[in-house]
């Protein structure tokens, strides 16, 4: 059981709150997470918060999480509903908050998405939730993708930022000339093949550029493949994150 007399201290309500912000972020850290859902994911995923906020008059669920949390080695604090209004990032304020370090990027895997230029957070976190959901072991977020730990990102990805294994701000052309021994499959508007006709091994990177420009030259021809999305019928584009989804359905089923 947590101590329910440790509370809030107003530097740690200040550290907190300036989360918000993108440079203090990446200076700490440390990312937050809100709500009773979002702090399960995170009990489910094994992480350890560095500090959790409890809201006084907190629901029994999230009383219960914290208490887990203490049990893991997290510090626990119990704030009013003023206090949590000033560090949630949200519009409505929950009453369980969680401040965690940055996720640990391990090794690539098999199965990887590579993400170009994609600077809407919620379809970079729609495509994790996505490349979650079908199975690949990796997303990797050029230096032109939106920011992993921006709030309306975590959001989109619905709990899944822990099941796979994410890699930000990384060179295109260096991240991609180094994956040796994947297939290397690039997304082109027209004139590439379709996925389901592609041969596609078991060590594969699926590479998607950005709604408004698509993938440069420069980064195709680094791929061994091309592949288009059959469609269109008048319309540009399609949306990242569903341009997105089926390409991990196709290869899915490969």
């Amino acid at each position: 059981m947590f101590d329910s007399e440790n509370t809030l201290t107003h530097n740690l309500r200040n550290q907190i709150r300036d989360l918000k912000d993108a440079s203090v972020r990446e200076t700490q850290q440390q990312f937050v997470l809100e709500g009773i859902r979002a702090c399960t994911d995170v009990l489910n995923a094994d992480a350890v918060p560095d500090t959790v906020v409890l809201r006084s008059d907190a629901k029994e669920q999230s009383i219960e999480l914290a208490d887990n949390f203490s049990a893991r080695g997290s510090v626990v604090v119990q704030c009013g509903v003023k206090d949590m209004e000033k560090i949630s990032q949200t519009k409505n304020a929950q009453d369980i908050l969680c401040v965690l370090p940055y996720l640990v990027e391990k090794e690539i895997g098999d199965r990887v998405l590579v993400l170009d230029s994609v600077s809407d957070p919620g379809n970079v976190g729609t495509i994790i939730r996505t490349a979650a959901w079908f199975g690949l072991t990796d997303v990797i977020l050029g230096e032109g993708c939106a920011d992993l730990y921006n709030d309306k990102t975590i959001r989109s990805t619905a709990g899944s930022m822990f099941a796979v294994n994410i890699l930000r701000k990384k060179n295109i052309y260096s991240t991609l000339a180094g994956l040796h021994s994947h297939t290397k499959i690039a997304t082109v508007a027209r004139n590439g093949v379709l996925l389901r006709n592609a041969e596609v091994p078991g060590k594969y990177a699926i590479v998607i550029g950005s709604e408004a420009h698509g993938l440069p030259k420069e980064v195709v021809q680094l791929c061994n493949v091309q592949v288009t999305i059959q469609g269109g019928h008048g319309t540009e584009s399609l949306n990242a994150a569903i341009a997105a989804a089926i390409l991990c359905y196709e290869v899915s089923n490969e």
